[in-house]
């Protein structure tokens, strides 16, 4: 009998530097929900007297900038071997930018903050996934990954409701009141990350990129993945796809306030919380219950006919809002929506593994995350010109923009229907 066989056993997969890894999920989804989701877009639209247009240019700006500069900071981290510096000082940064929204400074100043807030969230969260592998037992990363992913979820239900006080109601209710705790709880909960996971230091003897390269990621995706047609496919629906929700994502305060005359100033007494916070604690519980079930589901009848369903349920979930007329029905479209997007960013990821090669899945998903960074510039561009462009038609300019997210969604699940489950 192997004794060594017998007595050994899986690492365990919540330690301390795992957990503390996990932990910075809690902190960045505080900033996103807070900032990205709930308050910036109507504090400048609703407060300021600004655009969807404004909002989306500032966004999308900094979506592009991540996008092309990313070959960049990764190799730079390759070179010099160190993750957690540059976790730290983008964090920072995002969080100094975030508080000075707190400012007395005009529209534009605002929207360049916001702009290099989410650049520095953006680009702070290439160095922590890269982190990954170093804290995790092998063959454990996705379990680890997934302990982030919850705590993510988590982190955007306490961050509102921590925030809530700090906003008020009625002639108290600022919006710009809540950007500076956010700023300082997402820098709190992000220091366990800092203080507890101890890095292996491994620098690599590698070049960097010219500063032309940066600009030819566009063209980097199509020539690679036109070697393996169907993975091309693949990219190609999941562009339109994730360029549906992050349009969502970006706006769908708005469109709850000007269609759904959903109030923010007002707390219900039953709940203790304003009807937009309800509405998206609502979706998040709901794209948590999605995630575990389309995960049960994935493991059951595979990951590429549960994307396919789940981006299908979007379709019927978008078509519902634009069509929606009285305000209950948005309490159905909210946990549609969140079952959706808990089961697209479960199965889209394994069924990208099922298609592309094995040995160039870490390549191929490379190329997953910079062409959802290009998607999430175009999307709210669109949202933003067509808001712009039908203002005299009144609300019923949201439920056209709505409609060209439809239209999105509806080309990914058009082109990723006719996939195979497997190459």
């Amino acid at each position: 009998m192997n004794n060594h066989l017998s007595t050994d056993r899986p690492e365990k997969i919540i330690t301390v530097p795992s957990l503390s890894w996990a932990f910075f999920d809690f902190a960045d989804t505080i900033f996103s929900m807070n900032v990205v989701s709930l308050y910036f877009a109507l504090w400048v639209v609703e407060d300021l007297g600004g655009t969807d247009l404004m909002v989306a240019l500032a966004r999308s700006a900094a979506m592009l900038l991540i996008a092309v500069s990313m070959p960049f900071m990764g190799a730079l981290s390759d070179k010099i071997g160190r993750r957690k510096i540059f976790i730290f000082l983008f964090t920072s940064l995002c969080c100094l930018f975030t508080a000075s929204l707190k400012l007395n400074s005009g529209l534009i100043s605002y929207l360049i903050f916001f702009g290099a807030a989410v650049f520095c969230y953006q680009a702070s969260l290439v160095f922590y996934n890269a982190l990954l592998p170093q804290i995790s037992p092998p063959g454990r990363e996705g379990k680890v990954s997934g302990l982030g992913v919850a705590l993510g979820y988590v982190g955007s239900i306490v961050g509102m409701l921590m925030i809530r006080p700090f906003v008020g109601t009625g002639s108290d209710f600022s919006r710009q009141a809540s950007f500076l705790p956010t700023a300082i709880l997402f820098f709190f909960f992000s220091l366990p990350m800092f203080l507890f996971v101890r890095e292996k230091i491994r620098p690599i003897n590698t070049k960097l990129p010219p500063f032309w390269e940066l600009f030819k990621s566009p063209y980097r995706i199509f020539k690679t993945s036109s070697e393996f047609p169907i993975v091309k496919r693949f990219l190609i629906a999941r562009f339109f796809i994730v360029e549906a929700m992050e349009t969502i994502i970006a706006f769908m305060s708005i469109y709850l306030v000007m269609v759904g005359g959903f109030n923010q100033k007002r707390i219900t007494a039953t709940t203790g919380m304003d009807e937009v916070m309800l509405f998206l604690i609502s979706a998040t519980v709901f794209a948590v219950i999605g995630s575990f079930v389309w995960g049960v589901v994935a493991d059951r009848i595979g990951p590429g006919r549960s994307l396919k369903l789940c981006t299908l349920l979007w379709v019927i979930t978008l078509l519902l809002a634009i069509v929606s007329a009285v305000r209950p029905m948005f309490w159905v479209i909210g946990p549609l929506a969140g079952i959706g997007l808990g089961g697209i960013w479960t199965t889209d990821r394994p069924y990208l593994l099922q298609l592309a090669p094995k040995e160039r899945s870490a390549e191929f998903f490379g190329l997953c995350a910079l062409s959802g960074r290009l998607a999430a510039v175009i999307g709210p561009l669109l949202w933003g010109l067509i808001v712009l462009l039908a203002g005299p038609l009144g609300v019923v300019k949201y439920r056209l923009a709505v409609a060209s997210v439809f239209v999105m969604m509806l080309i990914g699940w058009l082109l990723i229907r006719r996939l195979p489950e497997e190459n």
